[in-house]
């Protein structure tokens, strides 16, 4: 009898060794896009299973440990959640993931495996495999694919979001094989920040200007090889920056945070901002001349979000205030309590702190209301319009509003990347890769909101996102 065999064998491309800068290719790696993407851009990779015993997974983490690896791409099946959680593994699954978390990564696991289902038919049009062999298929597949229980999908989730894994999920090996390619490229240029900013948000125009500012600023400290890239549309705009071997995502939120000192420095004690830049090999002359410059900038940055910021009060105080009207509501104490909340809901850029304003215009740090003796409806209201002004949604629909709600809610310290999703899924004119990307990304939201949300309104917005795209 004929030895059945499915692609599932651990291979390496390139040596018998794993070589400087190689790919890490974990799990079962059905298909040959991604192997051949690596092949045809003469990348060295490795393959090896989680499919496997604990001495392999400990071989994994040697790989891992060997300081050889640039990139991980993991596919993760339900076998492998099984064995991460269990006791035999789950020691060195923890080192593993920790290991893998600390490199630029990619992890797939099938919606099926991270809702626990299972539909055999689907499985067996997604696998196209031999119908002869469909007997033995279903049960190989089975026992590789069948969903693990909801006690292991928690201690799964548990482990990854202990370690950072960016766990995407995948219907289809056509998005699987969209996605990896594109991490490679990413991981090719070496990305290091990424963010979609929705057209009318506010303080984006000044998000713009201290990117820029932080551009030049990394090009005069000696990051020469740092280049800024992304495009805009009618919608929004991209921001990118892509490095060198020597930088890494970790080293720009520090190089960031540090430009931001720097900004602090050149308007309080410029005096120490030209030994700063001295320590980057720039002359006193020309740092002089940079602090000088920076100060200007810096000042008229911060006149540019004050006057932002009345300009859109002014906008949403007329427009709240005709609704007074409306309503018959004609008091100074209605309007005043109008006044009260408006003010604590539009964000305030006090003390210029540049990681703030980034961050309201890329949909973070959103303000809590204050308490006010006026109609909840009438509030609710109010809290809307202020929002969507803010916030740049008055174009997104219902559902994706919706979203936006629940990623607010549960999002956590990934809320502000979650929201952008929302906005760059909307944006018909952004990457189809991009738009994929964001899909992704909020569906495994959802599936990690489990059953915090009502189930009715969390299936309403899966078919929603299922409405976007397809491949």
């Amino acid at each position: 009898m004929t030895e059945k065999r499915f692609p599932y064998e651990e291979g390496e491309f390139m040596g018998n060794a794993v070589e400087d800068r190689s790919f890490l290719l974990i799990g079962s790696q059905r298909g040959d896009s991604v192997t051949a993407k690596l092949k045809a851009l003469r990348i060295p990779y490795k393959i090896k299973l989680l499919e496997s015993s604990p001495e392999n997974w400990r071989t994994i983490l040697d790989i891992l440990e060997s300081g050889s690896v640039r990139a991980v791409i993991a596919r993760l099946s339900g076998q492998a959640f099984h064995s991460m959680c269990s006791p035999a593994y789950r020691e060195t699954a923890s080192a593993l993931f920790e290991k893998i978390g600390n490199l630029p990564h990619i992890a797939f696991a099938h919606e099926d495996t991270l809702s626990g289902e299972f539909d055999p038919e689907k499985m067996s049009v997604y696998l196209g495999y031999d119908p002869a062999d469909r007997e033995f298929a279903e049960q190989y597949y089975y026992h590789l694919f069948s969903p693990p229980s909801g006690e292991v999908r928690r201690a799964a989730r548990e482990v990854f979001a202990q370690h950072l894994i960016n766990v995407i999920p995948y219907n289809t090996n056509a998005e699987l094989s969209v996605l990896a390619s594109n991490f490679i490229d990413d991981a090719e240029k070496n990305l290091l920040f990424r963010v979609y900013v929705p057209s009318g948000r506010l303080y984006a125009a000044e998000a713009e200007k201290l990117l820029s500012l932080f551009h030049e600023w990394l090009q005069r400290g000696g990051r020469s090889g740092i280049r800024r890239d992304g495009y805009k549309t009618s919608a929004g705009q991209v921001f990118e920056f892509l490095g060198g071997e020597t930088l890494h995502r970790g080293d720009l939120t520090r190089e960031f945070s540090d430009f931001s000192t720097f900004l602090e420095m050149c308007v309080d004690d410029p005096s120490a901002a030209e030994d700063s830049l001295s320590r980057f090999g720039v002359g006193r002359s020309v740092g002089a001349q940079m602090v000088s410059r920076y100060s200007r900038e810096v000042r008229r940055l911060q006149l540019d979000l004050k006057h932002d910021r009345e300009s859109r009060m002014l906008n949403i105080r007329q427009s709240l205030e005709a609704e007074i009207l409306d309503l018959g509501e004609t008091g100074n104490d209605e309007i005043d309590a109008v006044e009260e909340l408006v003010e604590s809901l539009v964000p305030h850029p006090r003390n210029f702190n540049p990681g703030n304003i980034l961050a309201l215009a890329a949909g973070g740090n959103h303000p809590a209301s204050v308490t006010v003796n006026l109609n909840p409806q009438f509030i609710h209201a109010v809290e809307s319009t202020v929002l969507q002004n803010v916030q740049g949604t008055v174009n997104l629909g219902p559902e994706s509003k919706q979203l936006i709600e629940l990623i607010r809610q549960y999002g956590g310290n990934e809320a502000g990347e979650l929201e952008s999703a929302v906005h760059e899924l909307e944006d018909e004119d952004a990457r189809p890769v991009d738009r994929l990307t964001a899909r992704q990304r909020l569906k495994a939201f959802l599936v990690r909101m489990g059953t915090a949300a009502e189930g009715a309104a969390v299936g309403a917005l899966q078919k929603y996102l299922e409405s976007k795209l397809g491949l």
